[in-house]
């Protein structure tokens, strides 16, 4: 095959094409490079390249915030590990006083010692905790108080003499120290017949069990009327000096140390309350007489006559009297209702002595006085329910205590001879 002319052709036109790419003389060697009319030649150029004194500073820049953060990592991990460590060691602490705690409040690690302690009256539970703590029966003061706090024990405590066991728990304190089963502080007081209420107040004030103001309070108050019937039928309290004179039974009790004064009066009350039975009841209604009326009679036999034996001719007389139609003895010239509530004209305050007048003093109103007189005893109750049979209006004692009766008034001023009482 004849290729010969074809490839002589080929080769002349490559070689008058890469003539034609040299470009003539005077032309720019590069082409022009189209720059935008909003670029700086010079300042493309600078940020291509920076200059020496910037590329330090940036170098600079870079190395401080390095370090920088290089710095917060290291003061991060140590406040870390200072929290922790705190944590760590409040738990500890709050660990350990809680095992101690939980230890002290159920008496673990404490001998089993039989104490008394003194607790004030009112006293608060912080002195509380101070006591048993001195008495070695609460180790842990702060413990003791958080759980009376979580427990809702009493902020005020009663006061009085206490056996515990130093080895209780919290809770087997707090109640032993409210309970009166375990009070040791107590006294006994005999209350005789014939005592009257401001006699009775007197005692229990001397004896240490609650004031004589206190008493005689709850004495002429209407606190205990709503458990006991008998005071409710009381209907002339606002006449009374004392208005639960008569309803003191005489008696021997066992008080405590300052002990509430109403409890110490219901005792009383309540002992009176026991002693007049369903039989003396009916036997006052089948005398047409109420309770009240029966004690006040009781109380004023108690007060006038020398024996038990007596108490009966005594009331005899006084029945007699109330019986009567007689006007003469409408009154019954009691003596002992005379100044009551005062013993005698003497004990009459002296600023109002000598013209005092008893709304008892049965010389001038007639038939009971407004309540009793004195506490009576049973012996009294019976003699007042159970008269002798007699025809006496009158009577009187000498000072040795012997008795005489009379039914008309020349008899009466004749014993008064006898007796030495004229």
């Amino acid at each position: 095959m004849d290729n010969g002319p074809r490839e002589d052709g080929g080769h002349r036109r490559k070689v008058e094409n890469f003539r034609l790419q040299i470009p003539e003389e005077g032309e720019d060697e590069y082409p022009e490079t189209t720059i935008s009319s909003y670029s700086d030649p010079s300042e493309a150029r600078r940020r291509r390249a920076p200059l020496p004194e910037e590329e330090a500073a940036e170098r600079a820049r870079l190395a401080h915030a390095l370090r920088d953060e290089e710095k917060g990592r290291g003061n991060r991990r140590f406040f870390r590990f200072v929290w922790f460590s705190m944590v760590l060691l409040v738990s500890l602490l709050l660990a350990r006083y809680a095992v101690a705690g939980f230890n002290d409040m159920m008496g673990a690690g404490r001998q089993n010692v039989s104490v008394t302690v003194e607790i004030p009256k009112d006293a608060t539970l912080a002195q509380v905790a101070q006591i048993l703590h001195q008495a070695g029966a609460v180790q842990d003061l702060s413990f003791f108080r958080l759980y009376a706090s979580m427990t809702n024990a009493p902020q005020k405590f009663g006061g009085g003499s206490y056996q515990i066991t130093t080895g209780m728990d919290y809770l087997a304190l707090i109640n032993s120290i409210q309970s009166s089963k375990n009070r040791v502080d107590t006294v006994k007081v005999t209350f005789t017949e014939g005592m009257n209420a401001p006699e009775i107040a007197a005692k229990l004030e001397s004896s240490g069990v609650c004031p004589a103001k206190d008493a005689l309070a709850v004495i002429q108050g209407a606190k205990l009327d709503e458990d006991f019937s008998m005071l409710r039928e009381i209907a002339n309290g606002s006449q009374r000096y004392y208005r639960l004179e008569g309803y003191l039974f005489p008696d021997t009790y066992e008080f405590f140390k300052n002990e509430d004064p109403e409890q110490a009066v219901r005792k009383l009350v309540s002992n009176c309350n026991a002693k007049l039975t369903k039989q003396i009841r009916e036997k006052a209604a089948d005398g047409g007489m109420t309770l009240d009326q029966t004690l006040t009679l009781a109380s004023m036999i108690q007060a006038e006559a020398a024996d038990k034996e007596d108490m009966y001719r005594v009331s005899s007389v006084f029945h007699n009297r109330l019986k009567s139609k007689n006007p003469v003895f409408k009154k019954l010239e009691s003596d002992p209702t005379t100044y009551y509530p005062y013993r005698k004209q003497s004990l009459v305050p002296e600023n109002i002595r000598s013209t005092y007048k008893s709304r008892y003093d049965t010389y001038t109103a007639e038939g009971l006085p407004p309540g009793p007189i004195c506490s009576p005893g049973l012996d009294a109750i019976d003699a007042a329910l159970n008269p002798a049979s007699t025809q006496y209006y009158y009577f009187c004692h000498s000072a040795d205590g012997k008795a005489y009766y009379a039914a008309t008034k020349s008899q009466h001023l004749a014993n008064l001879k006898k007796a030495g009482l004229r």
